[in-house]
């Protein structure tokens, strides 16, 4: 019987520390200061990818865009009625980067500026933890935004490319 209660036992004691050492191997949450780090993280490669956008594929569709709206005069009425449409819709995607794209890099720079000041009153605990995280899920909604709005552009001005790629093989 002493060999019954004692197999028990270990096998017992043996699934506690099996689930004791599963349970171990879970992450522990992110502190704040982590979250804080992580955004920015964030944002400074949106603004990377931003200012890649700007530097290369608009300067690209730019470039295309003259190119096949000077080939309009070339084609047949149909090819223009089609290739007008095309051209009318690069040209919005265009105007709408020149505009908003100033607005953006000023958004995520305030935005590092504002993680910045959080990080720092995450390390003094003030305000109250509880509230930091409040200020972090709210900075992690508006990081999201600015990281969406990003690949919005990179989306439309890979799909406006292939457009124009497309108008310059029907010349």
């Amino acid at each position: 019987m002493n060999l019954r209660l004692m197999t028990k036992a270990m096998l017992v004691g043996g699934l506690v520390a099996i689930v004791l050492a599963l349970g171990g191997c879970h992450n522990a949450p992110k502190t704040n200061i982590e979250r804080i780090d992580d955004l920015k993280k964030q944002v400074q490669a949106d603004a990377k990818t931003l200012q890649s956008i700007e530097n290369k594929e608009f300067v690209i569709l730019q470039k295309d865009f003259k190119a096949c709206d000077s080939m309009l005069q070339f084609q047949s009425p149909e090819q223009v009625d089609k290739s007008f449409e095309t051209l009318r819709l690069v040209q919005a995607y265009i105007e709408q980067f020149r505009i908003t794209k100033p607005a953006m890099q000023a958004e995520m720079d305030s935005t590092l500026r504002q993680l910045d000041r959080l990080r720092a009153d995450a390390e003094i605990h003030y305000p109250s933890d509880s509230l930091i995280t409040v200020y972090i899920d709210d900075e992690t909604k508006y990081v999201e935004r600015l990281g969406n709005q990003v690949r919005y552009f990179q989306d439309r001005f890979g799909t406006c490319q292939e457009n124009l790629k497309a108008l310059k093989k029907q010349k």
